[in-house]
């Protein structure tokens, strides 16, 4: 958040968002739990993972737009973007493949989140 400064109307309502997205994944993993990774919760639980993804998307553009390149620099920023953008696609990819095999959906929601997880944006080519 040090690149933020005086926070927007715009940044506080999609930080708003991603909270109220992020607070149904408890209702979301326990019906998967309870449903043993049938394929509705499985392709839920995805929709919202792409929910959520898209606004972090938009609150990652938001936030690294306003660093400056001494904070952040283009390569790191470009890096950080396509990761966002492949890890938006793994998760549509697994919520249209949890229709037909939940747990290979849910396989690949797994991944898209390792993704996020990893501390540094890997270097691409």
């Amino acid at each position: 958040m040090r690149f933020v400064g005086t926070p927007t109307l715009g940044l506080t309502w999609i930080n708003f968002v991603h909270l109220f997205m992020v607070s149904l994944l408890p209702f979301a993993t326990a019906w998967i739990a309870r449903t043993q990774l049938a394929s509705a919760p499985v392709v839920f639980y995805a929709g919202l993972f792409v929910c959520i993804d898209i606004a972090y998307n938009v609150f990652e553009r938001d936030v690294l737009s306003r660093a400056d390149g001494t904070q952040v620099s283009e390569r790191t920023r470009h890096r950080s973007r396509l990761r966002s953008l492949i890890v938006l696609v793994i998760f549509t990819r697994a919520m249209l493949i949890a229709f037909v095999a939940p747990r290979v959906g849910f396989g690949l929601i797994c991944g898209g989140r390792i993704l996020h997880l990893w501390p540094e944006v890997p270097a691409v080519g």
